[in-house]
C-alpha cells in the first residue's frame, strides 16, 4: 500500500459531541508511570509526546474505582477526590497540544493481584469461581456489593468529567469485573444478575447506567469489550454479539472499543498484548462482525503495528477508529509521519513485549526496546546539543552501534560506522530467523533507515582495528562488537555430533533425527532451535536448567511459545544441567535432586549457552588516546533491549 493510499486513518471521526482529527487510538495501557496511584510529571510527558506526535485519541491507563479494584502496585486510582488534581494536569497537557483525551475505569474483580502488604487480597466477582491464571478464589459479590460498586462507578466517572478530560470509557473486557457477571461459565449466580443472558448483562446495564445519569447526556462514554476471549472457557464470539446488541439497543454509549482475549487463562491473556507469532491486525474479522450490529463508532483493537494494516481495517468497514498502542510507544511520531508522508521512516513496532508490557510485569516503567525515549520522555529523550564537534568513529553495525551513531550525528558529530561483514544488524539477524519470529528483523531495518536519514558515513566490511584509528585521527571511539557464541570443551562430548545454535539457525549444520537441545539460557533460541528442528522432521527434546522453556522472555511471548511447542512434539525436560555426551547417549544432572539424568538414543546435541562478549578491539586499543566506550554485547551479552538503550546513553555522553 502506498503512502497515498493511507487516506481513511486521516480523517476525522465524530464520537458524542467529541471530534477527532483522526482515526489513529492511543488506548489505555498500564505503564507504571504513577507513583501511589496518582498522575505524575513523567507520565504527563509520556502522553504528551503522543499529542505531539498526531493521536487522534488517547485514552488514560485503567483507573481502579475502589479500593479492592487494582491489578498492580502504582494503578492510577479514581475513587478519592484527591485524584482530580493530577488528572486535571494531564487533560490541560494534552489539551495545550490540541489533544483529545478519556479516561477509563477498571473494577479487575477476580483479577486484582495486589495489596498494600503483598498479603493475597480479598477479591470480588459474580461467583466464587477460581480464577485458573491467578489461582485466586474470589468472593461472590452480595447485592449491596453490587450496587455498591455499581456507585464507585459513577463516581469515579463523575470525578473524570470534573477533572476536564473529553470522555470516559469502561473497561468491560478481558475478563474483569463486567464480563464476569456477563461470561456464563464464570457466573453461577441464581438471582436477578444470573442465569438467563439477560441477568447476566444486568450488571453492565446498570453500570452504564449509572454513569450516564453521573455525566449527563452529552458527556462522552464508550465500553471496552472483548468479541471473544479466544480460551475455550470464557467469553465466547456469540455471548459477545448478544451483549453488542443489547447494549445498543439501550442507547446508553457513545462509542465500542473491541478487543479480544481474557484475563483469566493464560491462553486468553496472550491477546491481552499480542506477541509477534500473532498475525498484525489479526481481530480484524471480529471488527467486521460487531459492525454488523453496531451503529455507534467502533474503535478495534489488536496488534495494528503499522499504518497499512491499520487502514485495510477500516476500508474494510471492519472498524471506524484503530487502536495503535504500540505501534505509538514505537514511534510516538506515527500520525504525524503519515500525514507528511513519510511512511519509511515510520520505527514499526515489532511486537517483541518486552519493554512495553515486560517491564510493567517486571515493576519497570514502559519503554521500547526499538526506542528507549519512550517512558523516558522527561530524561533520555532530550539529545543535548554537542559541546564541540567531534569526528566518531562506531565499530560495529549491530544495534547498539547504529543507535550510538544516529544519536550522536544528531547532536551534531561527525560519525563513521563501520561494520565488519557485508550487513548491518548483528545478531538481530540471526534472531528473525527463530520460527516465529521474523518480525524481529525490523529492528535492523527500522534502525538502519535511521543511519541512512541521519546521513552517517557507513564502511562495510571494514573491520576496526589500532591500525586504522590511527590512520583516521578520530576524536571518540564507540566499541559495539558484539558477542561470539560461547566456547565448548569438545572431550566432554566425545562421539556425540554436536553443534552450537547459532549453527541451526543459519543452516550451517544439519542435525541428526534424534536431537536433545541444551538450553542453560532459558530465552528464545533453545524455543526457536527446537521448534525449527521439529518443523524439519527431527526427533526434539528441550533440555532447560529453568522450570519452564522461555522462563526469561515476557510472559505473553513464552506462553504463546508453549503452546507451539507442544504442537510441534517437542520433549521438555527441566531443572537439567548439562553434564557431557558419549557416541549415544547425553548426560544432566537434575538441578535439584543433583541426580544423574540420561537422554538416550540421541544422534545430535545441539547447545544453547549464549554468547560471550567479543573485547578484542577493547584489548587491541589499550592506551590510545582516544575517548572511548562501550556498548551492547562487548561490554557483556545481554539482549538487543539493552544494547540499544546503551547507544543511547552512549550517543548522548559523547
Amino acid at each position: 500500500m502506498s503512502e497515498a493510499s493511507i487516506s481513511q486513518l486521516l480523517t476525522p471521526l465524530q464520537i458524542g459531541n467529541v471530534r477527532l482529527k483522526n482515526r489513529m487510538v492511543f488506548t489505555a495501557h498500564d505503564t507504571a508511570l504513577q507513583e501511589k496511584g496518582m498522575v505524575t510529571d513523567a507520565y504527563i510527558a509520556y502522553q504528551v509526546a503522543r499529542t505531539r506526535g498526531g493521536a487522534g485519541l488517547q485514552i488514560l491507563a485503567a483507573a481502579s474505582i475502589d479500593e479492592n479494584s487494582a491489578t498492580y502496585e502504582h494503578q492510577i486510582q479514581l475513587f478519592t477526590d484527591e485524584s482530580i488534581p493530577g488528572f486535571r494536569r494531564m487533560a490541560e497537557a494534552v489539551h495545550a497540544e490540541g489533544g483529545v483525551v478519556f479516561g477509563q475505569l477498571l473494577h479487575s474483580g477476580r483479577a486484582a493481584t495486589y495489596s498494600l502488604d503483598g498479603s493475597a487480597p480479598v477479591t470480588y466477582s459474580s461467583s466464587n469461581l477460581m480464577s485458573e491464571r491467578h489461582h485466586i478464589v474470589p468472593r461472590a459479590m452480595s447485592l449491596a456489593d453490587i450496587k455498591s460498586v455499581i456507585r464507585s462507578y459513577a463516581a469515579a466517572a463523575k470525578r473524570v468529567q470534573f477533572a476536564g478530560l473529553d470522555g470516559v470509557e469502561i473497561c468491560g473486557s478481558h475478563g474483569y469485573l463486567p464480563a464476569q457477571f456477563l461470561t456464563q461459565g464464570v457466573n453461577n449466580r441464581t438471582d436477578e444478575y444470573g442465569g438467563s443472558a439477560e441477568n447476566r448483562f444486568r450488571f453492565i446495564l446498570e453500570v452504564c447506567e449509572a454513569i450516564r445519569h453521573a455525566v449527563g447526556i452529552g458527556y462522552v462514554v464508550g465500553i471496552r469489550l472483548s468479541a471473544a476471549d479466544l480460551d475455550n472457557v470464557g467469553l465466547d464470539a456469540d455471548d459477545a454479539l448478544d451483549m453488542m446488541r443489547r447494549l445498543e439497543k439501550a442507547a446508553l454509549v457513545d462509542y465500542y472499543h473491541l478487543v479480544v482475549g481474557g484475563a483469566s487463562t493464560k491462553s486468553g491473556t496472550i491477546h491481552v498484548v499480542p506477541p509477534m507469532a500473532l498475525a498484525a491486525g489479526y481481530v480484524t474479522p471480529f471488527g467486521e462482525k460487531a459492525k454488523k450490529v453496531l451503529k455507534a463508532p467502533v474503535i478495534v483493537t489488536g496488534r495494528f503495528n503499522t499504518p497499512q494494516v491499520a487502514e485495510l481495517a477500516v476500508r474494510r468497514g471492519a472498524a471506524d477508529a484503530v487502536g495503535m498502542t504500540r505501534a505509538m510507544i514505537c514511534d510516538p511520531l506515527v500520525a504525524k509521519k503519515i500525514q507528511e508522508r513519510r511512511l519509511d521512516d515510520i520505527r514499526a513496532c515489532i511486537g517483541c513485549d518486552q519493554a512495553c508490557i515486560g517491564h510493567m510485569q517486571r515493576g519497570y516503567s514502559v519503554s521500547c526496546i526499538q526506542y528507549p525515549e519512550s517512558g523516558r520522555e522527561t530524561s533520555l529523550a532530550i539529545y543535548p546539543p554537542a559541546a564541540l564537534r567531534k569526528r566518531v568513529l562506531v565499530a560495529g553495525g549491530g544495534p547498539a552501534g547504529m543507535k550510538a551513531a544516529v544519536v550522536a550525528a544528531a547532536r551534531g558529530h561527525d560519525v563513521i560506522l563501520c561494520e565488519a561483514g557485508g550487513q548491518l544488524g548483528g545478531q538481530a539477524n540471526l534472531a528473525a530467523k527463530i520460527p516465529g519470529r521474523s518480525e524481529f528483523g525490523g529492528i535492523v531495518t527500522n534502525l538502519s533507515r535511521e543511519v541512512q536519514l541521519a546521513g552517517i558515513e557507513v564502511r562495510m566490511r571494514t573491520r576496526v582495528t589500532r591500525n586504522l584509528l590511527e590512520s583516521m585521527a578520530v576524536d571518540a571511539l564507540v566499541i559495539a562488537t558484539g558477542g561470539k557464541p560461547a566456547a565448548f570443551d569438545p572431550t566432554r562430548f566425545e562421539g556425540m555430533t554436536t553443534i552450537v545454535a547459532a549453527d541451526v539457525l543459519s543452516g550451517a549444520v544439519k542435525a541428526g533425527q534424534r536431537v536433545v537441545v541444551a538450553d542453560s539460557m532459558c530465552d528464545w533460541v533453545g524455543i526457536g532451535v527446537s521448534l525449527q528442528l521439529a518443523s524439519e522432521g527431527h526427533e526434539v527434546t528441550l533440555a532447560i536448567t529453568g522450570v519452564q522453556p522461555g522462563e526469561m522472555v515476557p510472559l505473553y511471548v513464552r506462553d504463546e511459545a508453549a503452546g507451539r511447542l507442544f504442537d510441534a512434539g517437542v520433549r521438555v525436560v527441566n531443572y537439567a544441567r548439562l553434564y557431557g555426551a558419549d557416541e549415544d547417549n547425553v548426560y544432566f544432572e537434575h538441578i535439584m535432586a543433583m541426580k544423574p539424568l540420561v537422554l538416550e538414543g540421541i544422534d545430535t546435541l545441539v547447545l544453547c549457552d549464549g554468547a560471550r562478549a567479543d573485547r578484542t578491539l577493547e584489548t587491541e586499543v589499550a592506551g590510545l588516546n582516544i575517548e572511548t566506550y562501550l556498548a551492547g554485547d562487548c561490554l557483556t551479552p545481554r539482549t538487543a533491549e539493552e544494547a540499544v538503550l546503551e547507544g543511547l546513553k552512549v550517543g548522548r555522553r559523547i
